[in-house]
């Protein structure tokens, strides 16, 4: 019997030595205390006493052949000619290369193409192709032909305008956004390639923000004279601007040229079979509920965002909470107050953590008169006759009490930690923690989104100069995959918050969010018939079921219109 096993793996490793040779060596011993030498060939390593090939899953395809190219007007060109796709495990799979926008050999110019290709694991690459097609004088690109000689067109001017230029203009003096060099290096080779001068400028006075803003757009639109050639906006807008023929559709552009845009500005910048408004990162959910972290650990109280990560964040919960809090902080010589801030705000992000919604887009109807957002209001009202809320709250960064640490919880934005027109000098340290969902509440937390910073083309230019537009304006961002924009999210995140637990809180739901239209439909928050401003008494008065029932006929007649129906 033994000499039979000798026999066998005397033959294996026989085996080995002439299949493996070059890349790895290892030595074996038989039960006889023979050794042997066994060599693998290119491509296997030895591990233990056998050759292993090196290939795995992970190794992504190789794109060959998609370089840049420079061909003559009326030159033929296969954009699919030369170029190769070849993987470790699959093979050639140059056959699966998908390619995003086009290239007009007809036309002088220079056109972005993106080469794709995915292999069986999942590994995808990307290669960007400049195709630029020079005249037939023989003029380079942005060249012609005056005389006898060539000599460079004037650059043409591509204006943005934002309401704080120094958060997006990476030469500003006093640039606040991140990649300053990168970004400043990135925009002189965009000015080259396309022969622009980048020009940023704030809104006049005259549009400072919201209505204001939205007709100085569309009144420069109806003169002829827009104020910019990309408008930067929110998604609340829209609608307006489209009416008032003041932004461009941009649809055509999103599958070629805007390719690398995430789809959800689809639906984010979508009005009926059109899409306005874009962006380079993919919206999240804007913030949630903060709390003053020195006041929450004096009290002795538990910490609202631990309870959270426990899993034990319900109205039970919070409504527990927060009348502890109360407790504690009437035995204090000054007024204080455990909630702060507007009912509306509550409202609005507690109703989808019932089941519920406002005016949910995809939806497509009117809710805030269904029973999930009827048991919301009626919650609220409970908070309030309890006297957990502060009696004058006020919208945005809140009122005096709130910003001289009187008040424990706060609604609000992320934005808002670090503004100084915001929470930027607050004197206490901020926790955070998601809005409670209801106790019989069981679906994922989702949170709306609305108001959404986006980007948008004026109308009225050319076809032509609306492409080169859009083309700038891509060609401008640093595009980045999922992964690495959620690692900067992460780190921005660490930031602002002095404890992991709160940027953990955060990241656990950041990106569950729905497009809510309720302000986006044409009836102003703050007007007559408004939402906000009728639920915020109405919360109050405990008269919530009368009041939406009254304003929902007014709203369903506004989302007919925008749906076009």
């Amino acid at each position: 019997m033994k000499k039979i096993l000798v026999f066998i793996v005397t033959f294996s490793m026989a085996l080995a030595l002439f299949a493996c040779t070059n890349d790895g060596t290892g030595t074996t011993t038989t039960d006889t205390g023979t050794s042997s030498t066994v060599t693998c060939q290119t491509g296997y390593t030895m591990v233990g006493t056998t050759c292993v090939s090196n290939v795995t899953g992970d190794s992504a395809p190789v794109l060959s052949g998609a370089t840049d190219i420079e061909i003559t007007v009326g030159d033929t060109f296969d954009p699919r000619s030369g170029v190769t796709a070849i993987d470790a495990e699959d093979g050639d799979i140059t056959a699966d290369i998908v390619i995003n926008g086009s290239a007009d050999p007809d036309t002088v110019g220079v056109y972005n193409l993106v080469y794709i290709i995915e292999d069986s694991y999942g590994n995808e690459v990307r290669i960007t192709r400049i195709v630029t097609v020079l005249g037939d004088e023989g003029c380079p690109i942005y060249y012609e032909k005056v005389g006898d000689e060539c000599v460079p067109i004037p650059p043409e001017e591509v204006v943005i305008m934002h309401g704080a230029v120094y958060e997006i203009d990476p030469f500003h003096a006093d640039y606040s956004g991140t990649d300053q060099l990168e970004r400043q290096e990135l925009q002189r080779a965009v000015e080259e390639q396309y022969n622009v001068t980048i020009v940023y400028k704030n809104y006049p006075s005259t549009a400072a923000w919201g209505p204001d803003r939205v007709s100085s757009i569309i009144q420069a639109s109806v003169a002829g004279e827009p104020l910019s050639d990309i408008y930067w906006i929110t998604s609340d807008w829209i609608q307006e601007l489209v009416k008032g023929n003041a932004i461009a559709d941009v649809s055509q552009y999103m599958s070629t040229i805007g390719a690398n845009i995430d789809s959800s500005y689809l639906d984010v910048g979508g009005y009926r079979e059109g899409v306005y408004g874009f962006e380079s990162y993919k919206p999240t959910m804007p913030g949630g509920l903060f709390y003053n972290a020195e006041l929450v650990a004096n009290l002795g109280v538990a910490n609202p965002t631990d309870l959270y990560l426990e899993g034990n964040w319900n109205w039970s919960t919070f409504e527990s909470w927060a009348t502890q809090v109360q407790t504690a902080l009437d035995g204090q010589v000054d007024e204080m107050y455990a909630l702060g801030g507007m009912l509306s705000y509550y409202a609005e992000y507690m109703i989808p953590l019932n089941g519920g919604s406002l005016i949910n887009k995809q939806a497509g109807r009117v809710a805030f008169a269904q029973a999930p957002a009827l048991e919301t209001y009626d919650f609220l009202t409970t908070l309030w006759n309890k006297g957990l809320f502060e009696p004058n709250g006020q919208y945005d960064a809140g009122s005096p009490l709130w910003m001289g640490g009187k008040v424990a919880m706060h609604p609000g934005e992320l934005w808002f930690i670090n503004a100084d027109n915001r929470w930027g000098t607050l004197p206490f340290s901020l926790g955070f923690v998601p809005y409670p969902v209801a106790d019989d509440y069981t679906d994922e937390y989702t949170c709306p989104i609305s108001a959404v910073a986006v980007m948008s083309l004026a109308s009225g230019m050319t076809p032509e100069r609306e492409e080169l537009v859009f083309r700038v304006w891509n060609a401008l961002q640093l595009w980045k995959t999922e992964a690495e924009e959620d690692e900067d999210f992460e780190i921005s995140l660490m930031s602002k918050f002095d404890h992991q637990n709160d940027v953990d809180a955060y990241l656990s739901v950041y990106d569950n969010i729905y497009l809510d239209i309720t302000n986006a439909i044409g009836i102003g928050a703050f007007s007559e018939n408004g939402w906000t401003r009728n639920i915020n008494q109405a919360i109050k008065d405990g008269t919530s079921r009368t009041i939406v029932d009254q304003i929902k006929p007014i709203y369903d007649t506004a989302l007919l219109d925008y749906l076009g129906e």
